[in-house]
C-alpha cells in the first residue's frame, strides 16, 4: 500500500524550525551568579589547561580590502608642534607592571607579553587593568587594592572564568548608574564550549565590593572584545575566527547586553549580529558624562573603510527581538594610508636598539575607545587609528557630530608632526570640547615611550595645537617579540569632566618581559572655567509666521557635572531676527528643567530662511552659557505626515508609502520631495516627487536585485519657496528567506507520488507567504505551500528516469525570494509498483512512524 507519511514528515521537519530567522540576532544567555565582596575573595589556582599562550595569540589580522592610495600626502597632516606649549600633568605614576607591589608585599611578575592597558575614571577611584592582572588606585595614584589575577573577580563562580586568565581584558565605569564593569575572555582547548567571555558588574559604587558575574559562550573564538557604556544595553565588538590559531575571519560580532538585568544582578541576555562588510576592525560607542544620548538613539559602532568611515547603529529591542536591528551610515574622510600597510603582518615601527624587533602598527582597527558625549546642542563622537604620515606614523583623529542621528564630520585630523611613530592611540573628549589624545611614540633614535597632546576648542579644527608631553620616556628596546601593546586608554574624570587620565606601557631598558605601565592625568586649558551646564533649543528649525501665533520652542538644559545641578539660571534672548519678538516662561531654572520660548512675527518681519536668534543662560558665579537656533519667517506654512517611520525594502522589489501634507495658513506652495542617506542597494523615489501643499505624495523604495539592501535611516525632505520639513523613515532591507530540504536525502531514489518536505524562514521584520517546489530550476504548477514546515506531493511521473535536482523557493510578503540548496534524487519510475522509491525506504520510515505515533501500554 501506499503510505501516506505527513505527520512523520512533519516530525522529521521539525528539527527546520531551529533554522535562524534572516536579519534576526543571535541571542546568548549566560551563567551568572553574585559574589561576596572583592576584598574577601581569593582567585583559585590557575588552570593547568590555559587555553592559549597569551605571548603567542596576538589580535588576528582584519582582511580590510583598501582602494589603492594615489594621495602621498595627507591633507589634513599636522606636521609641526607648538614647542612653547608643553601640557603639563597633574598625576604621573607607575601603574602595574614589573615590580610594582601596589598593595602587595611581593612585586608584580610581568610574565606575558604585552599588557594590553588599559583603564577607567570614577568618582572615586582609578581601576587599571593589564591583560589579565587588575589593580584599584586611589585619585592620588596609591593603590587600594592589588593587582591580582582578573581571575579574583570570578573565585568560587565555577571554570573557565574562575580559573582562566586568558587577557584582552577591559574595565569601565558606568556613570549612570555608579558601578564599574570588568571582562576578560577565558578560553578552553576541549568541549563544546569552548570560548567565553567573563562579564563582571559592581553591585555598588565600590570596586572592592561584590559583584554580578556573567558567562556567555561562543561557538567561535571571540578575540579581541572592546565594550562600551550605553543606557539600554553594555555593547561588546568581537573579531570572530574558528580557531585561536586561525587566521580565517568570520566577522565583527557587535552584541548587547542587557544592563539593566546586569544592573539588577538577574539573568541577562546577548543579543549579537554579525558583521561581515569590508570594513576594519571596529569598536562599539562608549558614554562619558552625565548626560545620556536622546531617548531611543542607539548605540553606534565605528569602522573604517577606502575613505570613509561606517558607523553601525544597534537599535536593541529586549522584549521582542526579532524586533532588533542593526542600520549603518558613511561619513567620507580625508584619504589616507594605514600605518606599516605595505610590511608583512603590519609591523615597522623601528626602535634604537640594534637587531630589536620592528613593531607591530595594529592599523586594521579602529583603536579604544571610541567615546561619546552628549552636550546637549550636540553630540560629539571621537575616534582614532594608526595611519602612515611625514615619513614615519601618526594617529588620524575624528570628532563626528551627532553620530547617533545624522552624523557629520565635524573636524580630523592627522597628528604625525616629525618623522617619528605615533601609534596606538585612545582618545576622549571633555565637557568643554577639549580633546585629549594619548598614543605610543617610537623611532630610530626614540625608544618607545608614552605621551600625549591635546586639542583646546580654541584651536583649528583638526589641529592638536596644546604641544606635546612625554609622560613616561621610554629607557630601552623590545626584544624579540613584535607586539607592542594591542591598546591604551583614554578616560575624563566623572568628578569634573575636565581631567583625562591616560594609560599606557613603556620599558625602563633593553629586554623582553620587563614592561611597566604609567597613570597621568592632565587638563586642557579652559575646560575647568567653562560653564559646567548646557542649555538648548529644539534641534529642528522653526517656522514663524507673519501676524500668526506664537511658535512655542522647548528650551532643554543639563548639568554637565554633577555640582551643576545647584546652580541657578536666568534666561534671556540674546538676538532675534528683524520682526520676531520672543518671550521665555520660566525666565529662570536649574539644569535639568526646561522652560518654553515662544516666538512671533509681527506684519513687518523680514521674510527669509534660517535666521538666527540666540539665548543666553547666566549663572550666579558669573559664568555664561550661549546657545542659538533658526527661524524661517513665512507667509505660508505646511505639515508632513508620513504613514509610518519605517519601511521594508527587498532585493528586486518595490514598496510603497502615502506621505500627506497639509496647509496650515497662507496660499499652499509647490513642495518638493528628496531623500538623503540612502544607502547601497535601494534607491528612493517619490510619486509624485512635486506636490502642492495639502496633497500627498508616495515614498517608494527599490532593493536592487540580487544586491542584499542596507538598513539606513533616511531622512525624508519636503521643500517649499517658504520653509522646509523633514522627517526620518528607518527602511529595513530584508535578507532572502532562508529555506531547506529535509527530504529526500541527496541520491535518494523517488517515484510516483513522491512527499518532498521543507521548511523556510523569513526576515524578522516580514513573514513567509509562500514555498514552492522547483525541479531542475523550473517551478512545478500547483505544488507549493503558504506555511513552514511543508509537505509538497510531487508526481514524478512529469519528469524522467534518472537523475533530477529540487530546490524550494521561498517568498516573503515583501516580495523577496530565496532558493534552498539543490538535493539531487534519482527518480526510477519503471515498472512503478504504487510505492515510493526502491522499496523499502518510505515504507520503513511509514512503519517507524506509525509506531512511534502508537499510545505505550504500561506495564503492569
Amino acid at each position: 500500500m501506499r503510505l501516506q507519511l505527513t505527520a512523520l514528515a512533519l516530525s522529521i521537519s521539525g528539527t527546520a524550525l531551529a533554522l535562524p530567522r534572516a536579519g534576526e540576532p543571535n541571542v546568548l544567555q549566560a551563567r551568572h551568579d553574585v559574589s561576596g565582596p572583592l576584598s574577601l575573595l581569593t582567585p583559585s589556582p590557575l588552570s593547568s589547561d590555559t587555553g592559549i599562550d597569551p605571548d603567542a595569540r596576538g589580535p588576528r589580522r582584519i582582511p580590510l580590502e583598501m582602494a589603492a592610495e594615489t594621495a602621498r600626502r595627507d591633507l589634513i597632516l599636522q606636521d609641526s608642534i607648538p614647542r612653547l606649549l608643553v601640557p603639563q600633568p597633574i598625576l604621573n605614576v607607575d601603574g602595574i607592571g614589573l615590580g610594582f607591589l601596589g598593595a602587595n608585599t611581593q612585586g608584580f611578575d610581568t610574565s606575558h607579553i604585552p599588557p594590553d592597558t588599559q583603564g577607567d575614571v570614577g568618582p572615586h577611584h582609578y581601576v587599571q587593568i593589564v591583560n589579565a592582572s587588575f589593580a584599584v588606585f586611589a585619585k592620588d595614584g596609591k593603590a587600594l587594592f592589588g593587582p591580582v589575577p582578573t581571575r579574583t573577580i570570578f573565585a568560587g563562580f565555577g571554570d573557565p572564568c574562575e580559573s582562566h586568565d586568558d587577557g584582552d581584558g577591559i574595565v569601565l565605569y558606568d556613570p549612570l548608574a555608579d558601578r564599574w564593569l570588568i571582562s576578560q575572555f577565558a578560553n578552553v582547548k576541549i568541549g563544546a564550549q569552548r570560548f567565553h567571555q567573563c562579564v563582571a558588574v559592581s553591585r555598588t559604587p565600590d570596586p572592592t565590593g561584590p559583584w554580578a558575574r556573567y558567562d556567555y559562550t561562543f561557538p567561535d573564538y571571540n578575540d579581541y572584545p572592546k565594550f562600551g557604556v550605553w543606557p539600554d544595553g553594555y555593547y561588546a565588538t568581537y573579531n570572530m575566527l574558528p580557531e585561536t590559531t586561525s587566521n580565517v575571519f568570520l566577522g565583527v560580532n557587535y552584541c548587547a547586553m542587557d544592563r539593566a538585568r546586569m544592573l539588577n544582578a538577574e539573568p541577562a541576555a546577548q543579543q549579537c549580529f554579525l558583521v561581515k562588510d569590508n570594513v576594519s576592525g571596529m569598536s562599539p560607542a562608549d558614554l562619558d558624562g552625565l548626560l545620556p544620548p536622546p531617548a531611543g538613539e542607539p548605540n553606534v559602532a565605528v569602522a573604517f573603510g577606502s575613505g570613509t568611515l561606517t558607523l553601525y547603529g544597534f537599535h536593541v529591542d529586549w522584549n521582542n527581538f526579532g524586533k532588533s536591528f542593526l542600520e549603518s551610515s558613511l561619513v567620507p574622510v580625508a584619504p589616507f594610508v594605514a600605518a606599516c600597510a605595505q610590511s608583512h603582518g603590519g609591523s615597522c615601527i623601528p626602535q634604537p636598539a640594534v637587531g630589536s624587533p620592528l613593531l607591530d602598527a595594529l592599523s586594521d582597527r579602529i583603536m579604544y575607545r571610541v567615546a561619546y558625549r552628549n552636550f546637549g546642542a550636540y553630540q560629539s563622537l571621537v575616534a582614532n587609528h594608526s595611519v602612515s604620515a611625514n615619513g614615519g606614523g601618526g594617529v588620524r583623529w575624528y570628532e563626528i557630530r551627532d553620530p547617533t542621528d545624522k552624523p557629520t564630520m565635524y573636524q580630523q585630523g592627522t597628528y604625525a608632526p616629525d618623522n617619528s611613530w605615533r601609534w596606538l592611540g585612545s582618545v576622549a573628549i571633555d565637557r568643554s570640547g577639549g580633546v585629549g589624545l594619548g598614543f605610543s611614540l617610537a623611532g630610530s633614535s626614540v625608544p618607545p615611550s608614552v605621551a600625549f597632546t591635546a586639542h583646546a576648542p580654541s584651536d583649528p579644527p583638526g589641529v592638536m595645537g596644546q604641544g606635546e608631553s612625554v609622560a613616561a620616556p621610554g629607557g630601552g628596546s623590545q626584544g624579540l617579540v613584535q607586539r607592542w601593546g594591542d591598546y591604551s586608554s583614554m578616560s575624563v574624570d566623572p568628578a569634573d569632566e575636565c581631567t583625562f587620565w591616560y594609560t599606557n606601557e613603556y620599558i625602563p631598558a633593553d629586554g623582553i618581559k620587563n614592561w611597566r605601565t604609567r597613570l597621568v592625568s592632565f587638563q586642557v586649558p579652559g575646560c575647568s572655567t567653562a560653564p559646567d551646564y548646557s542649555v538648548w533649543p529644539t534641534p529642528d528649525p522653526e517656522a514663524v509666521g507673519r501676524n500668526q501665533p506664537a511658535v512655542s520652542v522647548t528650551l532643554n538644559s543639563a548639568p554637565l557635572q554633577a555640582s551643576a545641578a545647584a546652580r541657578r539660571l536666568t534666561l534671556a534672548v540674546a538676538s532675534l531676527p528683524a520682526g520676531v519678538s520672543a518671550t521665555i516662561e520660566p525666565p529662570s531654572i536649574a539644569p535639568g528643567e526646561k522652560a518654553v520660548l515662544a516666538l512671533s512675527g509681527t506684519g513687518s518681519a523680514g521674510l527669509g530662511r534660517g535666521q538666527v536668534y540666540s539665548v543666553t543662560a547666566t549663572a550666579a558665579d558669573g559664568t555664561v552659557a550661549t546657545t542659538s537656533g533658526t527661524v524661517d519667517v513665512v507667509d505660508s506654512d505646511f505639515s508632513l505626515s508620513p504613514d509610518s517611520d519605517q519601511m521594508l525594502a527587498a532585493a528586486g522589489f518595490s514598496t510603497r508609502m502615502r506621505i500627506a501634507t497639509a496647509e496650515l495658513y497662507g496660499p499652499p506652495e509647490n513642495i518638493t520631495f528628496s531623500a538623503q542617506g540612502v544607502r547601497s542597494g535601494v534607491t528612493v523615489r517619490f510619486e509624485p516627487p512635486q506636490i502642492l501643499a495639502g496633497q500627498a505624495t508616495a515614498m517608494v523604495v527599490t532593493g536592487a536585485a540580487g544586491l542584499p539592501p542596507s538598513n539606513a535611516a533616511v531622512t525624508v525632505v519636503a521643500d517649499a519657496a517658504s520653509t522646509s520639513h523633514r522627517a526620518t523613515v528607518h527602511i529595513r532591507g530584508l535578507s532572502a528567506p532562508r529555506a531547506e530540504i529535509t527530504w529526500p536525502y541527496s541520491q535518494q531514489p523517488v517515484s510516483g507520488r513522491a512527499q518532498v518536505i521543507a521548511s523556510a524562514v523569513a526576515s524578522a521584520a516580514t513573514s513567509l507567504v509562500r514555498i514552492e517546489l522547483l525541479v531542475d530550476g523550473k517551478p512545478i504548477d500547483g505544488v507549493f505551500a503558504n506555511a513552514s514546515p511543508a509537505v509538497l506531493n510531487w508526481n514524478t511521473h512529469v519528469v524522467d528516469d534518472g537523475e533530477h535536482a529540487l530546490a524550494v523557493r521561498a517568498t516573503d510578503a515583501a516580495g523577496g525570494a530565496g532558493l534552498s540548496n539543490p538535493v539531487n534524487v534519482i527518480v526510477q519510475n519503471t515498472g512503478d509498483c504504487g510505492c515510493s522509491g526502491t522499496g523499502g525506504g518510505w515504507e520503513a520510515l511509514g512503519l517507524l512512524g506509525l509506531f512511534s505515533l502508537r499510545p505505550r501500554r504500561r506495564r503492569p
